[in-house]
């Protein structure tokens, strides 16, 4: 029984198909019908994409699981049976919780950015900074905040944005971090306060910000920094799941193979558990390591596998996207960053089944149109780094050239498949061509022969 509907989840459904696949049935505890890829939710705002949705009936009947469309009410681990809210008892042989987390306000007066829940609000600020009401915005990190990288990816979405228009607002990152991002490592700090300071964003790190007023952010030492508008990230709790021992704001303590603390056969993974970091990888992660203390249950065979996290984020610049790692227990020799790829295949969420499927999904294929594999690159540095990250924006634009091409022919279906393959190279598109990518599926025909065709065809694989 996986209880959820998110990363870990999906993450775990695969990698017990492929660890048993005849031994274990799966069933999907959750209360929506469709697995939302929210990694990519605030690209939406900037008019850079769309987040990826898939019917969760159509992924068990891939995958062979069943959907139960309802929500977990408590636990009786004794009996090895949940109860749902609609008052359904259901039995397990073993439980994955992977509900996800809660988002509550940190800083009070800033407007606090949980995903994508708060696009509407984040579309009315940029709305104003288009129309200039807004002369500068700071984004503030708060101190109990264990993943911000997304709030770099607003401010630097920000700076994008504004730079390609005629306003031109001030924008602040104030951080509690002793460096930018500097969980990744000296290395990568150090690109990234680079990447921050061409993009003209202000710095402000060691800073503990305390709330948001009219004047501004107000931090600990008494000080304001000024602002028209703050913009903040939430912190987490978990609710109450009777019959699981849970800590301090719900969270679920494991040990290293993610199995609960003090009960049997359950096990948890992603933003309900102990560790801080909340981050699609991370969860990912965690759901490997707990599929195969389950499949053990049926196969002593399989090995158990720790739950060693390395990071892995792709930082959405609103340009080329930023490519990070580095392994928590050793930053100093993993620390990585650059637009070059640090793994392959070069997916938002680093998920060692979910990326894979969700590229091959895209169109993306390995060798023989197998289902491609995600490792770890080698880091390019100098000469080599300079070479990629120009061979990158040269097939982008050669994408782009190839869409606008079938689109003049009318080809709006080849047309479509470009930006599909131009979106595999940048992650997300040039917010002119999400635009046009929306007026050529109003134009595109229902039958592919009542519209003449490009004698070129775009490919189903990059790079």
């Amino acid at each position: 029984m996986i209880v959820g509907g998110g990363i870990a989840a999906l993450e775990a459904v695969l990698a017990l198909r492929e660890l048993a696949p005849r031994a274990i049935r799966a069933t999907v505890l959750a209360p929506e019908v469709e697995f939302t890829y929210r990694a990519l939710a605030a690209v939406e705002p900037f008019g850079l994409g769309q987040m990826r949705r898939l019917p969760l009936a159509e992924l068990a009947a891939e995958f062979s699981f069943t959907h139960v469309q309802d929500r977990l009410r408590s636990v009786e681990p004794q009996r090895r049976t949940l109860r749902t809210e609609s008052g359904t008892d259901l039995t397990y042989g073993a439980l994955l919780i992977a509900t996800g987390a809660r988002a509550n306000p940190a800083l009070s007066g800033a407007l606090t950015y949980g995903g994508a829940q708060s696009n509407p609000r984040l579309a009315e600020l940029l709305r104003e900074i288009r129309l200039g009401e807004v002369g500068r915005v700071v984004f503030a990190v708060p101190e109990d905040t264990d993943w911000p990288l997304p709030l770099y990816e607003l401010a630097l979405l920000t700076a994008t944005q504004a730079s390609a228009s005629s306003v031109a607002p001030e924008i602040a990152l104030v951080t509690s971090e002793q460096a930018p991002l500097g969980m990744f490592g000296d290395r990568a700090s150090a690109g990234i306060a680079r990447l921050l300071e061409s993009s003209g964003i202000e710095v402000a790190t060691a800073a503990t910000a305390i709330r948001a007023d009219d004047e501004g952010l107000l931090l600990d030492d008494g000080t304001t920094v000024g602002a028209d508008r703050v913009v903040a990230l939430p912190r987490f709790d978990v609710p109450e799941i009777p019959g699981v021992p849970q800590a301090a704001d719900g969270f679920i303590g494991t040990d290293r193979y993610m199995k609960v603390e003090g009960v049997s056969r359950v096990w948890a993974a992603g933003d309900a558990t102990w560790f801080p970091i909340k981050q699609g990888g991370i969860a990912a992660q965690q759901a490997d390591s707990a599929a195969h203390s389950i499949a053990r249950l049926v196969d002593p065979a399989i090995e158990l596998q720790a739950f060693r996290p390395v990071l892995r984020a792709a930082l959405l610049t609103g340009k080329a996207p930023w490519y990070l790692r580095a392994a928590i227990g050793d930053r100093p020799r993993t620390s990585a960053a650059g637009t070059a790829p640090l793994w392959w295949p070069p997916a938002k969420v680093a998920g060692r089944h979910l990326g894979p499927y969700l590229a091959r999904a895209a169109g993306v294929t390995g060798p023989h149109d197998r289902l491609p594999e995600l490792a770890d690159v080698e880091t390019l540095e100098g000469e080599e780094l300079a070479e990629t990250e120009a061979d990158h924006m040269e097939a982008l634009g050669l994408a782009l050239t190839a869409a606008d091409a079938d689109a003049r022919w009318r080809d709006y279906d080849g047309a479509l498949r470009w930006l599909e393959v131009a979106e595999k190279i940048n992650l997300t598109l040039p917010p002119e061509y999400e635009r046009k990518r929306q007026a050529w599926e109003r134009r595109r025909k229902p039958s592919a022969a009542e519209v003449p065709r490009s004698s070129r065809a775009a490919p189903t694989a990059t790079q």
